[in-house]
């Protein structure tokens, strides 16, 4: 009563309730869990993403620069431009501006970023591909007045083309004291060489990028966000940047460009991640709460049916109770509306079924438990037998004339050997468990063939043949050793010919079970005994046999066994395993008999 006080008892409807709140409960965790593992999986991809990105914008930057200061090294020192400064007089000069023209043409095809490239004379003479002398003026004047190299003069528009420029001196070729001749001017497309640096089509994600000279002045990139990288502080060359007017955050990384000392950032915004995963999280709610409606209207739609069912199957069954015959007769019949539940009608089908076997059931039941009762009966003779077949009078009384013949003949070694043999079988016989390995089994068996090998001298030989996963197979104790002995005192001994006694297991592992076989060449025995002997195998333990004249104790005999025999050993076999598992027996006149034992496949382990 107390037991019954402990449990809860809720009405079905509750239930349905209570199981789609849990399943709500469960989505919502579950969406919660696997948002937060997507936001790590993002951030780890968004920082995979930053380095690989900007090393490799960084990598093909840097070799951009070098590649714009070999053209200039190039078009510094070429004879046409050389030509050009020193020309002594304007016919020379115009010369020299057509042959330099070709030249700068040339040059501007190496690179397709190169907007415009510029000559400025020390004499303001000029000459350019696409730019004008305003342009590279106030760049010129700055210069002029400083000793430099290779070097960034700042930025500057080029026919509507925001243009990095790059400038070089350039001095005269020849022996003797070089001389100041001008400045050379490469104008970059600074646009295009960014967007083409990396393939953008190959990324999932819009990087920034901001481009500073050696002085942090500001040459390509957001300007509002260039404001904020400058307040930032630098930590082991990643920068926090909050871009405080949009509220978005950014992670970046520097590289340093050689040759002209500028700094490049490539900023990726982290905000997005949380945009993204704050647009997933709403979508997987809403599709969760619109999924919680739809299981409850379809719960709603489907439990009032089952409910009604189940109240009129209760109701039917308490009828039942009462004894009402008629009720019992005409079964139960539910009507469930236009949504039918299958299991209702299944139910209701095998319930019907159930009372009409009831009645049947009730006459089957007396016959099992007579059946029962013979069972046990046949299982209490078997076990008698079983101890009476411990201590075979016959084979005791062979073995210890045996040894009274050894000892006459003073074979002490031989006496020694018989009698630990002997004392091994008898001892195996009644201590242990009554389920033994194979090995186990045979080591008896041996124990056995060897008395009788002594007995009988050459007359017969033995052979094993066991498979290597036969021997630890668990199987019934002392059911070979009975046959083995039947096959000796009534196959083997009684043919005058020298015989063989072969002892073998293997397994079938396709249908799970160890076939033990056990053949002799000795007599064997007639088709019509063996017909008998067959019968009488195939009958369930206890049941009286008829075959013309035959009764048990004549089978018996044909088994040639007075003790335990094959019909013992079968019987073990039938109550241990079931009628599946009895022994197949074959047998020619005149050639052998063979007699298989087959068992379930199981080890020790297998039953621990």
């Amino acid at each position: 009563m107390n037991e019954k006080r402990n449990r809860i008892q809720l009405p079905l409807s509750k239930q349905f309730v209570l199981i789609l709140i849990l399943f709500f409960l469960c989505t919502v965790t579950l969406i919660l869990y696997s948002s937060y593992d997507f936001s790590r999986l993002q951030d780890t991809f968004w920082n995979g993403s930053l380095e690989s990105y900007s090393s490799q914008l960084a990598k093909n930057t840097m070799e951009a620069y070098e590649n714009y200061e070999q053209i200039c090294y190039s078009i510094a020192y070429n004879q046409q431009v050389q030509n050009y400064l020193m020309a002594p007089d304007s016919l020379k000069t115009y010369e020299s501006y057509l042959q330099l023209e070709s030249q700068l043409n040339s040059a501007a095809l190496l690179n397709s970023n190169i907007t415009d490239i510029a000559v400025y004379s020390s004499d303001n003479r000029f000459a350019a591909l696409n730019g004008s002398s305003d342009n590279y003026e106030a760049f010129m004047r700055s210069l002029s007045e400083s000793r430099f190299s290779y070097r960034c003069a700042g930025i500057t528009t080029i026919n509507s083309t925001v243009c990095h420029i790059l400038a070089m001196p350039i001095y005269s070729l020849g022996t003797g004291v070089s001389r100041y001749l001008g400045i050379l001017f490469l104008a970059i497309d600074v646009d295009s060489l960014f967007n083409t640096a990396y393939d953008s089509t190959d990324r999932s994600y819009d990087p920034e990028i901001i481009f500073l000279d050696e002085e942090d002045r500001f040459i390509y990139g957001n300007p509002e966000l260039y404001e904020a990288l400058i307040d930032t502080q630098k930590e082991e060359n990643i920068f926090r940047v909050n871009h405080i007017e949009n509220s978005v955050t950014y992670a970046a990384k520097s590289y340093n460009i050689p040759g002209i000392d500028h700094t490049l950032y490539v900023l990726i915004d982290k905000s997005q991640t949380r945009r993204q995963m704050l647009q997933i999280f709403i979508r997987l709610l809403v599709s969760a709460g619109a999924l919680t409606t739809l299981i409850l209207l379809l719960l709603f739609m489907l439990y009032r049916p089952l409910i009604r069912s189940l109240r009129q199957i209760t109701g039917f069954m308490k009828t039942l109770s009462t004894g009402d015959r008629r009720s019992y007769k005409d079964g139960i019949s539910i009507r469930q509306g236009p949504i039918e539940i299958t299991e209702i009608n299944d139910i209701c089908a095998a319930f019907n079924e159930m009372l009409q076997q009831t009645d049947t059931l009730n006459h089957t039941i007396f016959d099992t438990y007579l059946r029962m009762y013979e069972l046990e009966k046949n299982n209490r003779m078997t076990e008698i037998a079983l101890l009476r077949s411990q201590v075979n009078p016959h084979f005791l009384y062979n073995t210890l004339t045996m040894i009274c013949g050894m000892a006459a003949e003073g074979m002490n070694d031989k006496i020694i050997s018989v009698t630990n043999a002997l004392s091994q079988i008898f001892r195996y016989s009644i201590k242990g468990s009554d389920m033994v390995t194979l090995q186990e089994e045979m080591d008896i068996v041996r124990a056995y063939l060897m008395i009788q090998k002594e007995r009988f001298g050459g007359k017969f030989t033995f052979r094993y043949d066991f498979w290597d996963d036969s021997l630890n197979c668990l199987i019934p104790k002392m059911i070979i050793q009975p046959l083995v002995e039947n096959a000796i005192v009534h196959g083997l001994e009684k043919s005058l010919q020298p015989g063989s006694l072969r002892i073998g297991a293997g397994r079938n592992p396709q249908h799970g079970y160890l076939a033990i076989w056990i053949f002799d060449t000795g007599v064997g025995m007639s088709e019509e005994q063996l017909s008998k002997l067959r019968i009488a195998v195939s009958h369930p333990p206890g049941q009286n046999l008829k075959y013309g004249e035959m009764n048990f104790e004549d089978v018996e005999k044909l088994s040639g066994h007075n003790g335990i025999g094959i019909l013992n050993v079968n019987s073990r076999m039938v109550l241990y395993y079931g009628s599946d598992y009895t022994l197949i027996i074959d047998s020619e006149e005149g050639v052998g008999t063979n007699i298989q034992i087959r068992v379930p496949y199981r080890t020790r382990k297998e039953e621990i």
